[in-house]
């Protein structure tokens, strides 16, 4: 179809892009136990893939093609994988969730709402994504003060907080979720690509409670790390799991069982996926609570 594109803002051809770059629902589908998707608030029904807007023309979908390409084989199939533990960047890797936080806020900015922000954080996302858009353009050579922040999860083995979410291992290992979220004075775009997470900051007052964490200009290494973040954060984190097992609590009767069934014909799949194993260390954590998730 005919349109501006988003990105270079060209009146063209338009391409029906992933707003989460599609490797990452390809990854869900194939190591799942059923081989289906499940999203957000339609949890009863049943997706092939993930969702797609007409934003980009061929040009500006290639120029994020390659950073997507670059993050895939280098950082997201081999941290999945186990085959490493840390691995080294170049510039690509800020494109990447650059690209990824800009399209994030495209959509909230679009097809949701940011009334929820206050009038002057609402500015400074108007601004971030103006910012994030010329550095994907080259137009700039860095972000700027709309840093991003790169975050590689990995299974919790032990907790002493009493308000841990039952379902943490699955939220953190198999979720994609989106957010624009703010608290006081700060606010970010919030991506989480399976058991990555992307920051796309719209204001930051306290950068030095982000350690380890930013994405730099030239070249860095992500992965065998210390981070620390702030307390705040970790609670926003187990409420996002929440939210998660209350979105799979609303999954009906019906699909419960065509979800059993699925497993049952596919038992060889079931047992080796990586679904199974994400369960299985909640199971570890929280014994039979894990199969009752708060909401």
């Amino acid at each position: 179809m005919k349109g501006i594109c988003r990105l270079c803002d060209k009146d063209r051809d338009l391409r029906e892009s992933h707003v989460i770059p599609g490797f990452v629902y390809k990854w869900l589908k194939e190591t799942s136990g059923t081989g289906f998707l499940r999203f957000g608030l339609e949890p009863n029904k049943r997706a092939q893939d993930g969702y797609k807007l007409y934003w980009l023309c061929d040009e500006c979908e290639g120029r994020l093609n390659d950073w997507e390409t670059k993050f895939a084989n280098e950082i997201f199939h081999p941290f999945n994988k186990g085959a490493i533990e840390k691995a080294a960047y170049g510039p690509w890797l800020l494109k990447f969730c650059a690209s990824v936080s800009w399209r994030i806020m495209n959509l909230m900015l679009e097809e949701h709402d940011i009334s929820h922000y206050p009038e002057t954080l609402q500015d400074s996302a108007l601004k971030a994504r103006e910012i994030w858009k010329e550095f994907l353009l080259d137009k700039r050579e860095h972000p700027d003060r709309n840093e991003q922040h790169f975050l590689p999860l990995n299974t919790i083995e032990s907790f002493t907080d009493p308000n841990m979410p039952s379902n943490i291992n699955r939220y953190i290992l198999r979720s994609v979720d989106i957010d624009a979220a703010w608290g006081g004075k700060s606010a970010f775009v919030y991506s989480k690509l399976g058991r990555f997470i992307i920051l796309g900051f719209i204001e930051m007052p306290q950068p030095r409670q982000w350690v380890g964490t930013k994405v730099h200009v030239k070249h860095g290494a992500v992965g065998a790390s210390n981070y620390t973040l702030p307390i705040q954060f970790g609670a926003y984190l187990m409420d996002k799991a929440r939210r998660s097992a209350d979105i799979q609590g609303r999954i009906s009767e019906k699909q419960n069982k065509r979800i059993e069934e699925s497993f049952r014909k596919g038992m060889d799949r079931a047992t080796n996926s990586e679904s199974l194993r994400a369960m299985s260390e909640d199971v570890r954590l929280f014994g039979s609570k894990a199969f009752r998730p708060e909401k």
